[in-house]
């Protein structure tokens, strides 16, 4: 009998620890991962991209683009002047539902910084702006691939890492 309660407690203390494993890896799946992207793409410009993802699929993309002008800022070309034409080149994000766009300067860079929201609210603003492109609708799309994400990047020659 009492070899029977061990064997018993046993398989009850089994059955636990693959449950509790089982909720573990179920809660740890689902957890938010953010993966960052980064590399030089020219002589004056480097960007970073940090991606948010949860159950592989991209809820925001933090993107910022840093210009040095240090070895082109004159009297007659002062940092203002390649902050306008930053601004003026990529008016398309302004009034977009999703995203937020920033531009300031830091010395002799231009910093331009841009928040995307990929939650479906926003997603027919996001494919009439072109910044997520789909065969069909709008409406088709059911969430931002964080792989497919991360191998647009990659190919925009910028190296990513899971933070």
């Amino acid at each position: 009998m009492e070899n029977k309660k061990k064997l018993i407690a046993l398989v009850i203390g089994i059955i636990l620890i693959i449950l509790v494993g089982g909720l573990v890896f179920y809660l740890t799946s689902h957890l938010t991962k953010t993966t960052i992207c980064k590399g030089k793409l020219d002589m004056i410009t480097t960007e970073e991209v940090e991606v948010i993802s949860s159950d592989e699929k991209v809820k925001e993309t933090k993107t910022q683009v840093t210009y040095d002008y240090s070895d082109y800022v004159s009297d007659m070309y002062p940092i203002s002047y390649y902050k306008d034409y930053i601004k003026n080149s990529n008016k398309f994000y302004k009034d977009i539902n999703g995203v937020k766009a920033s531009l300031k300067v830091k010395g002799n860079k231009v910093i331009y910084t841009v928040d995307i929201q990929y939650d479906s609210d926003y997603m027919k603003d996001l494919v009439e702006a072109g910044l997520v492109s789909t065969n069909g609708s709008y409406k088709d799309i059911e969430y931002i691939s964080l792989q497919d994400t991360l191998k647009n990047q990659e190919n925009a020659g910028l190296t990513c890492k899971e933070k």
